[in-house]
């Protein structure tokens, strides 16, 4: 018997543009929010199909990689040129566009690896307040 468990309340804001839509071309930010389900059988041992605090963990680990960062393809890293007397960190993805599908599949794909790949992994993030995407992975 299978069983998903999940976490909410998980956010992180971030900037990124998006070149494939007409309205989103310029550099902007968004609050993302982040639950996460893992499904999985429980462990005899323990009783849980996975400890909450041990997810908790990983989670907050992965989200503080995205968190007040400057979103980019890779691709395009090479040409970002901004100066000022602030701090600026860049996260890139191997993806042609920043879109929230793609950032919440690279956050999926990480937390599954974290997780040593041993369960299926379900991300939904919004970007802002009504816009979100749900990933699932593998």
């Amino acid at each position: 018997m299978k069983f998903r468990i999940g976490l909410e309340g998980f956010s992180f804001d971030s900037a990124h543009y998006t070149l494939s839509s007409e309205g989103n071309q310029q550099l902007h930010g968004h609050t993302y929010k982040v639950s996460v389900e893992v499904e999985g059988i429980i462990d005899e041992k323990s009783g849980f199909v996975i400890d909450f605090e041990i997810l908790k963990k990983i989670i907050a680990e992965v989200i503080r990689e995205w968190d007040h960062k400057l979103i980019v393809p890779i691709e395009d890293y090479n040409q970002i040129f901004i100066k000022g007397p602030f701090k600026l960190e860049i996260k890139t993805i191997p993806h042609k566009y920043p879109t929230v599908e793609y950032i919440g599949l690279e956050i999926t794909k990480t937390i599954y690896e974290k997780l040593e790949e041993k369960f299926k992994i379900t991300v939904k993030i919004y970007e802002g307040e009504n816009n979100y995407a749900i990933i699932e992975y593998p």
